[in-house]
């Protein structure tokens, strides 16, 4: 099992090295290891860009994301490669818009991007083809999430059909308890 990063971890107050220790920790080459596990990657106890923006500042959601979508569009080998100003406005955006995501699931996105589960580029690295795709991936997400909670749910159901009684058991029960407080008064 892989350790994960927990969220509560990153409340400390954070310097410049502890933002470049988590940038060199959480960069593109981790991808591989960390989506070994893409349940984990969803359902694990990772920081989300949110908890990024208030530990580290502003604009770090946009630094840590910056990398990812260059490496995803170096991976692509499309002639036109996404650099620059559309660049920095797609990783704002998804910052921005997508707060609740974490880090592994983003990371997960892009590594399943590169696998061709989502979207996919025609001669140029296209920031709408990334943002179109993430819709995907959130609904892929979603689906992961709910069948989680599904999973709890039932696990509860079971717990409490092992330890439940009959109505006529409860009758027989709540009688008793009646005569031995009778009994105690």
């Amino acid at each position: 099992m892989m350790q994960q990063q927990s969220s509560k971890g990153l409340q400390r107050k954070m310097t410049p090295e502890r933002r470049n220790v988590f940038l060199n920790k959480y960069n593109p080459d981790y991808q591989n290891k960390i989506c070994e596990d893409r349940r984990l990657c969803i359902l694990g106890d990772y920081p989300t860009l949110g908890r990024l923006r208030k530990t580290f500042g502003d604009n770090f959601p946009t630094m840590w994301l910056i990398p990812q979508i260059t490496d995803l569009s170096e991976y692509c080998g499309c002639k036109d490669k996404l650099t620059g100003r559309p660049l920095e406005q797609c990783a704002s955006i998804i910052a921005r818009k997508y707060h609740y995501l974490t880090i592994s699931q983003l990371m997960l996105f892009f590594y399943m991007f590169k696998a061709g589960e989502f979207g996919k580029f025609y001669g140029a690295v296209d920031p709408l083809v990334i943002t179109d795709a993430l819709l995907d991936f959130i609904d892929y997400r979603n689906q992961i999430i709910a069948k989680d909670i599904e999973e709890q749910q039932e696990l509860i159901r079971e717990n409490n059909r092992k330890n439940a009684i009959s109505y006529e058991e409860y009758l027989k029960r709540k009688k008793e308890y009646g005569k031995e407080k009778e009994i105690s008064d």
